[in-house]
């Protein structure tokens, strides 16, 4: 008996020796951070109109789309970034899409157009107008103006325009009076700029013939 009693300790200090030499699992890689703002809650704030960090895909995003031609040659937002109501682009450039449904409310105010486009399917880009009444006061948009550029570098502003950067991406805003009839339009212009850059540089393709 004493010689069993005395295999089964040397059994169980093997066992305990092996279980202490045991490597540990390898812990899990932390995520990878989202790129582009932190989307912020308050719809005072310029990054409330980025509804997923850029690079994410469609199904990212947590409402319902509906595709929409954006056309690029007469007006521009910033960088030469196309906008709506000039000459056609094509599809394989980029894809865009706006809510469906009610309208996206900022500062407000309902938006005339909020359009998310993708480049190679994902989200670089944002841009949304915003209709003012027509007796708003003149100081408005430097007020705004001066809450979006709070934290951003490489600030540029005038009366009718502000911008500025925070890390890779680039924010601006432009004041433009279209007519007496209507009030003050502000376009938000919001983009990543590493993959705006790769638009940019994408390969042009031929423009087909005309007919004579």
């Amino acid at each position: 008996m004493k010689v069993t009693a005395a295999v089964l300790a040397l059994a169980l200090m093997s066992a305990c020796a092996s279980q202490a030499t045991k490597p540990a699992p390898p812990s899990p890689a932390p995520a990878a951070a989202p790129k582009g703002p932190i989307i912020s809650a308050s719809h005072e704030d310029w990054r409330a109109l980025v509804p997923a960090p850029f690079g994410s895909g469609l199904t990212q995003l947590q409402f319902p789309l509906k595709e929409v031609i954006l056309f690029q040659g007469e007006a521009h937002g910033a960088a030469g970034a196309p906008a709506a109501g000039s000459p056609a682009a094509t599809s394989d450039d980029q894809e865009c899409y706006s809510k469906s449904g009610s309208p996206f409310v900022f500062r407000g105010a309902e938006t005339e157009d909020h359009v998310l486009c993708f480049f190679h399917e994902r989200l670089f880009r944002v841009e949304a107008a915003l209709r003012l009444p027509k007796d708003v006061s003149a100081e408005t948009f430097g007020q705004w103006c001066d809450d979006w550029l709070s934290g951003l570098t490489e600030v540029n502003r005038d009366a009718e325009r502000c911008e500025g950067r925070e890390k890779d991406t680039q924010f601006s805003a432009t004041l433009a009076y279209e007519s007496e009839l209507s009030g003050p339009l502000i376009t938000v212009l919001i983009y990543d700029i590493p993959a705006h850059e790769a638009f940019e540089r994408r390969p042009q393709r031929p423009a087909p013939p005309t007919r004579p």
